[in-house]
């Protein structure tokens, strides 16, 4: 086992070998150690990470790589913090190479030294069995986790009546979207949610019902493709960060394995992402990104019934069985799937700047 989770509260902190093994791993360099749980999302602090990473560099001999895991948080800080954090723990490892696994698809093509984007969605084990169901209703735009975009999305959905539950599977929870994430106070980060808070939440409060549920089963966070959103004829896709931070999830994965003609809620960069991994995600034309729903927005006001919603998939199917079996899900080793020989290019790239 070579996984250390971080763990912090008032009276310690220090990294925990964890006793299962990581995915991810087995894509990377032999002699490595990776840390987890890590404090790209601002808590706990990084100054308290510090402290746990100088007193593990004194106890274990030194490894010829340490990974840093970031492959399933925002990261929020900017380059030039990333930077400033890179070269800190190169200080505590010296004798070590270090590098960053993120879940941001802008670092694909940031070539920032020590910092490599780690496609793990790709590498997840809990999607389970995928219970493929046939394809039925128009539009599936599942909400569970509580977000500004997401809320402002479905805001404008409801509002100009786009999404119905006669032909429509959605959610969309708008009583604590104006949760305190921690993660949305790292400095000099200002992300569209923060800014999207500010005018028409109150609004949506009084028009809406706290919670909206076509199909209730309590907001779960699961990684299967059993409900029915994911089996409608289009599927709207609301990623975790729409930008800046650009991150593609289960969700997007979800999106794939279920055989789904989609659109994604998130940034350009992880488009370019999903392409040069060798995938095929543009269904539609344009897409929604930061302030920008419009694309959703026309969606819905063009493909009106159930029919032409699976006949506009139907037109797709090309593409939807090529990502579906590009993906290949639990189909052998990591490094014998198809879009392995594309990112092991980059992921080589990076490690020779170390």
């Amino acid at each position: 086992m070579n996984y250390y989770n971080f763990f912090s509260n008032v009276d310690e902190s220090k990294l925990i070998l964890y006793d299962r093994p990581w995915t991810g791993s087995a894509l990377l360099p032999d002699n490595h150690i990776i840390l987890g749980k890590t404090p790209f999302s601002g808590w706990p602090s990084w100054e308290t990470f510090v402290i746990a990473c100088h007193e593990l560099a004194k106890q274990i001999s030194p490894p010829t790589w340490v990974f840093v895991d970031a492959t399933w948080d925002p990261v929020m800080a900017t380059n030039h913090t990333l930077t400033q954090y890179i070269n800190e723990l190169k200080d505590i490892f010296s004798q070590s190479k270090v590098c960053m696994l993120s879940a941001n698809a802008q670092h694909f093509y940031d070539d920032l030294p020590g910092c490599v984007y780690f496609p793990y969605f790709l590498m997840h084990t809990q999607y389970g069995s995928l219970n493929h169901q046939p394809k039925a209703g128009r539009i599936g735009c599942l909400n569970r986790r509580s977000s500004a975009h997401r809320s402002w999305l479905m805001y404008h959905l409801l509002d100009k009546n786009l999404v119905n539950p006669q032909q429509d599977v959605y959610s969309v929870n708008f009583a604590n979207t104006l949760g305190t994430d921690s993660y949305r106070e790292v400095d000099a980060y200002h992300d569209v949610d923060t800014i999207l808070r500010i005018n028409w939440f109150n609004q949506a409060q009084r028009k809406f019902l706290p919670s909206i549920q076509t199909h209730p089963d309590g907001f779960p966070n699961d990684y299967s493709i059993d409900h029915p959103a994911w089996h409608t004829g289009i599927v709207i896709i609301t990623e975790t960060e729409p930008l800046p931070c650009v991150m593609i999830t289960e969700k997007t994965a979800k999106g794939i394995l279920s055989k789904s003609c989609f659109s994604v809620y998130m940034g350009e960069a992880g488009y370019k992402a999903l392409e040069d991994l060798g995938f095929e995600p543009r269904f539609f034309s344009t897409h929604a990104e930061e302030f920008n729903i419009d694309p959703i927005i026309d969606i819905c006001q063009t493909i009106t019934t159930e029919q032409q919603a699976l006949e506009y998939r139907n037109l797709h199917l090309d593409k939807i069985n090529h990502n579906f079996e590009w993906f290949a899900y639990a189909q052998g080793e990591l490094n014998q799937r198809p879009w392995w020989p594309k990112y092991q290019l980059k992921l080589n790239a990076a490690f020779d700047m170390l």
